[in-house]
């Protein structure tokens, strides 16, 4: 009787099941990764748009005409929430901590692993959100992405007020659910599937540092 082992499963597999439909915690963590990166790198082309409107307020950009004040605005929104969101919260915590914490505690994966990985996409939704809002009439929020009031108030605030502001709102409400269902994960997988001997206090510190926030 011929047997198939389990790496060997794992290499004929679909492209699909390896990387879309996983469950397994390590590439998960890349996918975060990946994710970050694609908001690293927008972040960074909004990030130079606002320093030649700064540099060159008249210039026309290709494809993209003159940016306006307005525009200023909603780049420097954007950059901020990318920024903030899905690279400053999303790397330290979700990415590393995917990845890292089973192989730190000695478990196999999370402990729930469906639920990691609907976090993920979860993450990506709110991502690709966020980005519709500058195709939207009016263009993307221009409030800052702390979304102080009055600019996130009053829609008559700027032309990225209305739709742009919804969206921005749902984006970040969704990246929150995201951040549950990976927090939920954290903690039971540190709570109930620690390797035998490990206790609490030889926990290595990142373990910690992922639980506790």
């Amino acid at each position: 009787m011929t047997t198939i082992s389990p790496a060997a499963a794992s290499t004929n597999r679909s492209f699909l099941r390896r990387f879309f439909f996983t469950t397994d915690h390590k590439t998960i963590g890349r996918q975060y990764f990946f994710l970050s990166l694609a908001a690293v790198l927008v972040g960074a082309w909004l990030s130079l748009l606002m320093r030649i409107h700064l540099v060159w307020p008249k210039a026309t950009i290709p494809f993209l005409g003159e940016i306006k004040p307005e525009n200023y605005l909603a780049q420097l929104t954007m950059h901020g929430t990318l920024m903030v969101f899905f690279v400053l919260s999303t790397v330290p915590q979700a990415g590393f901590g995917t990845f890292f914490l089973p192989l730190q505690l000695g478990a196999s994966n999370m402990a729930f692993p469906r639920l990691t990985a609907a976090g993920f996409w979860t993450a990506l939704l709110s991502f690709f959100v966020l980005m519709a809002a500058f195709f939207v009439p009016g263009g993307a929020s221009g409030a800052g992405w702390t979304q102080y009031p009055p600019l996130s108030a009053l829609a008559s605030a700027g032309p990225g007020q209305g739709l742009g502001t919804d969206l921005w709102l749902v984006s970040i409400g969704l990246f929150c659910l995201s951040s549950l269902m990976s927090a939920v994960g954290f903690v039971v997988t540190t709570t109930s599937h620690r390797a035998p001997g490990m206790t609490w206090l030889r926990m290595p510190l990142t373990c910690w540092s992922w639980f506790v926030t």
